[in-house]
């Protein structure tokens, strides 16, 4: 039987745990291709430079392209820390002037991997 892993209690540290992290926006009308190249751009780098990520990819809604997701895939969150800080449960991880771009801030989620065993 599966298991599902809660929420840690603040402080502990769980290693040995993958955490999925999504980061979802809004776009203002007209953005959408410069605001999908700069995000491109930017986390290309991203598993060379953060050696727990596991893999990472944006994601834009097929029905609506204003609506886009950086979702990362972390070994732990021992990893995901050292990605983007103490507070990464609450606080996003953003670009300089990325503002201009959003009809309003982040919606940020976290998400903890189920293995699931095959007969």
């Amino acid at each position: 039987m599966a298991r599902i892993v809660r929420r840690r209690r603040r402080g502990v540290r769980s290693v040995g745990c993958m955490i999925v992290r999504a980061s979802e926006t809004h776009l203002r009308d007209g953005v959408e291709d410069e605001f999908v190249e700069r995000l491109v751009e930017l986390v290309s780098s991203f598993p060379s430079r953060y050696p727990g990520m596991l893999r990472h990819e944006v994601l834009v809604d097929d029905g609506d392209a204003r609506r886009v997701q950086y979702v990362s895939v972390w070994a732990d969150e021992v990893a995901l820390e050292d990605y983007a800080g103490p507070e990464w449960r609450t606080s996003p991880v953003t670009f300089p002037d990325e503002e201009r771009f959003l009809t309003c801030p982040l919606e940020l989620r976290h998400f903890v991997s189920v293995d699931i065993e095959r007969v």
